[in-house]
């Protein structure tokens, strides 16, 4: 996202969010401090975490990050600038793979994960959410001639999958649950999973379709691809992750980005990132 988008809607923004934000100021003032804004507010720094996983951040060929969770976060940047009264506010943009994210953040070495995080029950022993800002659908990525359209196709077969991801816990479970006998291949990016997939060395990439979408488009031969219409396991609901018990930072956080989702400005920005499809080169029918 340019700089000169985000800073034409920031006005706006602010004069929307100026009563929230005042009343997360005093709720600040009143209850006990924030690790989290206290650390920003005496290093000047944000540090943001991220992945490789267009739409939502990635780092270009001219090495700016971007997307659009980046864009939300980013906003929250220039928020919390406005709000600390710093005149300058630098941020970090620091790469950071699935299994890593939880003890990036309770390290201290990220404030924020701006990347997909699922809002799962299984991590908010560990961690926080902020409110939901996508939700997705998990399904089945692989070779048009490998002709597999359900789960019933990949019964006793192999799929590849990143490890530290919801998708591996859900996918986990509906193995389970339906007796499928299907073989699990781990990675560390999905990227690596979907080239697994590619390079025939599993017969699927299980992902959720959003962000199987680039790496398709971006192949030598898109068309060579399908994904499925049937969609695996539940849901998946986006949130951006924080420190677990900072509760003022994350109520900062979701009051900034209801502003921000109720603006005109959230319209512009899913239209921008989010209307991902498979463009083939050739044909595709899916």
């Amino acid at each position: 996202m340019k700089k000169s988008f985000i800073h034409k809607h920031l006005r706006v923004l602010r004069i929307l969010t100026l009563l929230p934000l005042i009343l997360v100021s005093h709720f600040i003032s009143a209850e006990p401090a924030s690790a989290t804004l206290e650390h920003i507010k005496s290093s000047g720094t944000l540090n943001m975490g991220y992945r490789q996983l267009a739409p939502f951040s990635f780092q270009g060929e001219d090495g700016k990050v971007s997307g659009y969770t980046i864009t939300l976060c980013n906003m929250v940047a220039d928020e919390l600038r406005h709000m600390l009264s710093l005149k300058n506010l630098s941020i970090h943009y620091i790469p950071t793979i699935f299994t890593e994210r939880v003890a990036s953040l309770n390290s201290g070495k990220i404030d924020l994960d701006c990347s997909v995080n699922t809002d799962a029950p299984e991590r908010k022993g560990s961690v926080s959410f902020s409110k939901d800002y996508f939700t997705a659908n998990m399904r089945i990525i692989s070779l048009r001639n490998n002709n597999i359209k359900t789960l019933e196709d990949l019964r006793g077969r192999t799929v590849s999958i990143p490890r530290g991801s919801k998708d591996l816990l859900e996918f986990n479970r509906v193995n389970r649950e339906k007796h499928l006998s299907i073989s699990i291949v781990t990675s560390d990016t999905v990227e690596d999973a979907f080239n697994m997939m590619a390079q025939r060395r599993t017969a699927a990439f299980i992902i959720d379709d959003i962000l199987a979408y680039p790496y398709i488009n971006q192949s030598e031969h898109p068309e060579d691809f399908t994904v499925s219409k049937d969609v695996v396991g539940e849901k998946m609901k986006y949130a951006i992750m924080m420190r677990k018990q900072d509760p003022v930072f994350v109520a900062f956080v979701n009051k900034t980005l209801t502003r921000i989702f109720e603006s005109p400005l959230n319209d512009q920005l899913s239209n921008k990132w989010l209307t991902q499809k498979v463009v083939a080169k050739n044909t595709h029918k899916n």
